[in-house]
């Protein structure tokens, strides 16, 4: 064997060091199994908030069945790249805050650019690649985001007019394969793949739960844009009475930010009915803890599509944004507040006393969680 016989063009390469296949199994290019040449090269561009991110990985199966034996790079924010770990359907991630980035953008031509967002930041980025094709959005010259298509065009138009953004009845999934031109039939499920590390821990965690009943997660937070997409304190502690009421398990899911929350709500009911799932886990980690849930309960947050991602039911409480965007893809369903006609405004705060989230009842909750435990178990 020798450099003669090295395949560049093979989607296994990584350049700076050895292949996959050639650490496993010590193989070089003339007799690897593995040889995948790259006859297209894709690039997403994708910078929203890291549960958009992860929701939008469901289009990977949909581009690979677009262009065969692609070799897909997804561009998004330093935040979200932890997302792509492990994800067989992507094989590098750019961050837009490295300044190398544009570097690359500048040197490397994709056969297509996908810019599912009319973000005046990623329009940018998907019109400064080196692209034979574009779909989605592009800026311009004058500063403008620009549709490429009648799908593209219409999301952009909805983002603008929250009389439309009301009115919608369409899935974000089925919305966005519109703007990339792809059959919706191809989206399949978020992708976030926890590793065997993971699972281990959140194995470990969950044995040291006390009790035996199901485990439901209550996911705690919401982020940090829309206050009311978080379930009130009040709400969440009744549910958790409830459920503990019921001889059912509950652990807590959240981030750094819910680290109070957390402690106030297991401090409310006691008896060990409701654990902390820890506020520190990597992006594998929660979706290993999701994971070992029966049902979770969550806000339009990151939680859904973890969920959505490891095919766990979700019980999901809405309020300032859009229910109707939000595919659980047959597992689980959704709670409006009833009463209020100023649903899916997609305002940070608001002055109604009570607001949307409040209107939510713990018992209709707890119904919901207990129709999706009839026959699961886990």
């Amino acid at each position: 064997m020798s450099f003669a016989d090295f395949k560049a063009d093979c989607r296994h390469v990584r350049w700076d060091r050895p292949c996959a296949p050639h650490k496993q199994r010590g193989v070089w290019c003339d007799t690897c199994t593995d040889y995948a040449p790259i006859q297209h090269r894709v690039l997403m561009v994708k910078l929203a908030a890291t549960g958009d991110v992860l929701r939008t990985t469901a289009f990977l199966p949909a581009i690979h069945q677009t262009w065969p034996h692609a070799k897909v790079t997804w561009l998004t924010r330093a935040g979200a790249a932890g997302l792509f770990a492990g994800n067989p359907l992507v094989d590098e991630v750019l961050v837009a805050e490295d300044g190398l980035t544009a570097a690359r953008l500048g040197t490397e031509t994709f056969d297509v650019v996908l810019c599912p967002d009319a973000d005046p930041e990623a329009a940018a980025l998907a019109a400064f690649a080196k692209g034979r094709q574009r779909r989605g959005y592009v800026r311009d010259a004058s500063g403008r985001v620009v549709a490429l298509g009648p799908g593209a065009a219409a999301w952009l138009e909805m983002g603008l007019r929250d009389d439309l953004k009301r009115q919608n009845r369409s899935t974000y999934q089925s919305l966005v394969a519109a703007v990339l031109g792809f059959d919706p039939a191809l989206v399949r499920e978020p992708i976030l793949e926890p590793n065997a590390g993971d699972r281990q821990r959140a194995a470990a965690l969950v044995a040291g739960f006390p009790g035996s009943g199901p485990l439901v997660g209550l996911n705690t937070g919401a982020g940090g844009r829309w206050a009311y997409k978080q379930w009130t304190l009040a709400n969440q502690v009744e549910f958790l009475r409830l459920c503990a009421t019921a001889g059912l398990r509950v652990v807590l899911l959240g981030g750094p930010e819910e680290v109070q929350r957390h402690r106030e709500l297991v401090a409310a009911v006691p008896g060990g009915s409701v654990c902390d799932g820890g506020n520190q886990h990597s992006f594998g980690g929660f979706a290993a803890l999701v994971e070992r849930c029966a049902v979770v309960v969550t806000g339009d947050s990151f939680a859904v599509h973890v969920a959505a991602a490891r095919k766990v039911p979700a019980v999901v409480l809405f309020g300032p944004t859009s229910a109707a965007e939000i595919e659980l893809y047959g597992r689980g369903e959704k709670l409006v507040p009833p009463g209020f006609e100023c649903l899916c405004c997609y305002l940070p705060r608001c002055d109604k006393v009570p607001h949307c989230q409040a209107g939510i009842a713990p018992q209709a909750v707890f119904a919901a969680v207990q129709r999706w435990l009839v026959g699961v178990v886990r």
